[in-house]
């Protein structure tokens, strides 16, 4: 086009002999149709680099004699065709550059949705968005599990049982819902405001974090903490009248023995008998002193190992209980264990074999130890009546720590116990523990038995 208006108007010039056979202004003015051509184009630089081409292909015209090319004329009019290419191609191209922003905000806002979208239907805790009137608006997948039915437009209270203005800003509120196939769980509320439009009210999310565990933990410990103190003072009583039923009565009585030997005239006879007899009664108070110091922490484990405790105390169960119990060893017994794990072992053993023998009805029971390099697995398994694991937990019979104590030992011990019970179905307890020493503990040296 640039070049058929030049060469034309050219023409016109050369042949032409009138003065102004064309109007003033138009050949030119006919150029501003390429040049804004190339403006939307291409922009500043198809403008502009089109106006110069037609100012390059204008020279002939301008150099015809006899001003026949009318130059003032041609000239101005040359200029204002490159003014508007470049005010035309710089407000295309800042038109052009801010519409390439508004997408690329556009696309980001797009993306960001997108991502928030993804995070918001796959996470694990159940999320609300509530408008400012407490009906909600959207719910995450977690979210529509609590509830049978649908949510949206439902109010917040029938779901939490507490409204948008109870809740507050959700510090400390903590509600329960039952959820169609999980039951009864505690959620505490977090609410973040999200930002609207200018004019409107910010809407509400909340977020209900599952608190169920922690809380349940929280109550085992706090029952643990109770029990422990009860078992503890009846532990003390029991010594206490251990030692004054027995060892106490029993030294009052070789006092007093001693006090008539001092009295007795000297015959060598009656002082050989007091001196055996008195000599009876010191191995007598000492033997029922190391019965209530076995009962404390059995000499056995310290002396000979756990493996050789357990066997004693199998055999100690065997002469008073109906259950028939065997015990199995895999492995070699380490001495890398350390003394408080071969302790928590040995007492949880304990207290699950007495547990059988009291209340389970077996008939046999195993007890199997598995040594390795891992570290300890203890296992008991019974053939009796069975039981509800979560419910006995729960309930903590009087004066037993159960199955909470035994986890508490394991775990101070930095071990982990498991129970395996169903009515009817006997039960299986089994605690493992690593070979690493929990902090501020050393492994067991075994002690040389101790003079009798």
């Amino acid at each position: 086009m640039v070049f058929g208006i030049a060469a034309l108007h050219l023409a016109v010039d050369v042949i032409s002999t009138e003065p102004r056979v064309v109007p003033a202004g138009v050949p030119v003015a006919l150029l501003l149709a390429p040049v804004s051509y190339a403006a939307l184009r291409y922009g500043l630089a198809g403008s502009l680099a089109t106006a110069v081409w037609a100012t390059l292909l204008w020279l002939p015209d301008l150099l015809l004699p006899r001003d026949r090319g009318h130059v003032g004329n041609d000239v101005i009019e040359l200029s204002l065709v490159i003014a508007v290419a470049v005010f035309v191609g710089y407000h295309i191209d800042a038109e052009r550059l801010a519409r390439a922003h508004e997408q690329q905000a556009t696309s980001g806002q797009r993306a960001a949705e997108a991502r928030y979208r993804q995070l918001f239907d796959s996470n694990a805790a159940p999320i609300l968005v509530a408008s400012p009137t407490g009906a909600i608006l959207d719910a995450n997948p977690a979210a529509r599990a609590l509830v049978q039915g649908t949510l949206i437009d439902r109010p917040v209270q029938d779901v939490l049982g507490l409204g948008l203005e109870a809740l507050g800003d959700g510090a400390g509120h903590v509600v329960t819902i039952s959820a169609p196939k999980a039951g009864p769980r505690d959620y505490r509320v977090n609410i973040a405001r999200i930002p609207a439009r200018s004019a409107e009210r910010p809407l509400t999310q909340l977020v209900l974090e599952d608190i169920t565990e922690e809380r349940a933990e929280g109550d085992r410990i706090h029952r643990f903490a109770g029990l422990l103190l009860k078992v503890q003072e009846e532990e003390r009583r029991r010594i206490a009248q251990e030692l004054h039923d027995e060892p106490l009565q029993l030294l009052v009585h070789l006092a007093r023995s001693l006090e008539r030997l001092e009295t007795t005239p000297h015959n060598a006879a009656a002082l050989a008998d007091g001196f055996g007899g008195a000599r009876r009664q010191s191995l007598d108070i000492a033997t029922r002193l190391r019965a209530v110091v076995a009962g404390l922490r059995p000499p056995a484990l310290e002396q000979l190992g756990l493996t050789a405790a357990l066997r004693g105390f199998l055999a100690d169960i065997g002469e008073v209980a109906s259950v028939r119990a065997d015990m199995r060893v895999t492995g070699t017994e380490t001495r890398l264990l350390p003394s408080e794990t071969e302790l928590a072992a040995f007492r949880i053993a304990q207290e699950a074999v007495n547990n059988v023998i009291r209340h389970s009805g077996a008939s046999r029971l195993r007890l199997t130890l598995a040594f390795g390099d891992g570290g300890l697995c203890l296992s008991i398994t019974d053939d009796g009546c069975g039981f509800d694991p979560s419910a006995l937990d729960r309930q903590l019979p009087g004066g037993s720590l159960g199955l909470l104590g035994m986890r508490e030992r394991a775990a101070l011990a930095g071990g982990q116990l498991t129970v395996r019970s169903a009515p009817g179905r006997g039960a299986t307890i089994e605690a493992t523990f690593t070979a690493e020493a929990p902090a501020g503990q050393r492994p067991s040296s075994r002690a040389p038995p101790a003079p009798m």
